[in-house]
């Protein structure tokens, strides 16, 4: 399995999609150096950089780096070894599929999460410039949690993507429309259909989610007429893992359903 995990990720680390990647992740890191030129605009108007840390990282990271990049490294756990003919090559050595999958999908996460982690310390770094050693370090912490839905996330849209690629020609089409239309709309909905969505169990463990969620009158409303169950952090997390192991498992079943040849590869 090392020998496997090393190889997997000399070759994510090396491909065009892991650069293109890491372009992307640029985009936030971007947007807090454009933030910050307009520093004392925002002062004058009494807002601090630093308290937009929870905004940035909800709509850049969670809502759209993290599935974003899963559905890059996700579809190609399969897909691409298809596509370059290298799977049947990959399925007559002694290891069994499913540790083929899973490790394929741990370098994923590696990759994933050091590209999404290191976008999140820059950005976060930009937001903090100017400020005080006290307050970079209260919210130290939140950095931290951020990081850690990050890679939960990552943890489980990454072999969800890869279940989609392995089962689906167009995987990329399908994932973008899961994405950002199923995920990023159905998650705010009152009632209980969010359950049925992977960031809402997301949004529980994430840092000031309360604060960053204006409430208004129409959503009260609407949660009066519409109660949600309500989940704990420690539910949301084991929740995740179960989902997890569930889309891993699903992907690794393919490799023993599906017949690959190498004249069919």
């Amino acid at each position: 399995m090392g020998f496997l995990l090393s190889f997997f990720l000399r070759n994510g680390i090396h491909s065009k999609r892991t650069i293109w990647m890491m372009v992307l992740a640029l985009i936030p890191v971007g947007c807090a150096l454009i933030l910050l030129m307009t520093k004392p605009f925002l002062e004058k108007q009494g807002i601090l950089l630093s308290s937009l840390f929870p905004q940035v990282s909800l709509l850049l990271f969670l809502h759209f780096l993290l599935p974003l990049i899963s559905l890059f490294i996700g579809t190609a756990i399969i897909a691409d070894e298809v596509e370059e003919r290298t799977l049947p090559y990959l399925l007559v050595r002694p290891t069994p599929r499913g540790v083929v999958i899973l490790t394929k999908t741990l370098a994923g996460i590696i990759t994933g999460g050091l590209i999404l982690l290191t976008s999140l310390a820059l950005t976060y770094s930009a937001l903090m410039i100017g400020t005080s050693t006290s307050t970079w370090a209260s919210n130290f912490s939140r950095l931290l949690r951020v990081s850690g839905v990050l890679l939960l996330g990552l943890l489980v849209y990454l072999p969800f993507f890869g279940f989609l690629g392995g089962t689906i020609k167009h995987p990329v089409m399908a994932g973008i429309f899961f994405a950002f239309g199923w995920e990023s709309t159905v998650s705010f909905f009152p009632g209980n259909v969010k359950l049925f969505t992977v960031v809402h169990y997301l949004h529980i463990l994430f840092p000031s989610m309360g604060k960053i969620s204006s409430v208004n009158m129409k959503s009260v409303f609407l949660n009066l007429i519409m109660p949600a169950k309500q989940i704990s952090s420690l539910a949301s997390i084991l929740i995740l893992i179960g989902m997890f192991l569930l889309f891993t498992g699903l992907t690794a079943l393919l490799l023993y359903i599906k017949e690959y040849r190498l004249e069919q590869a």
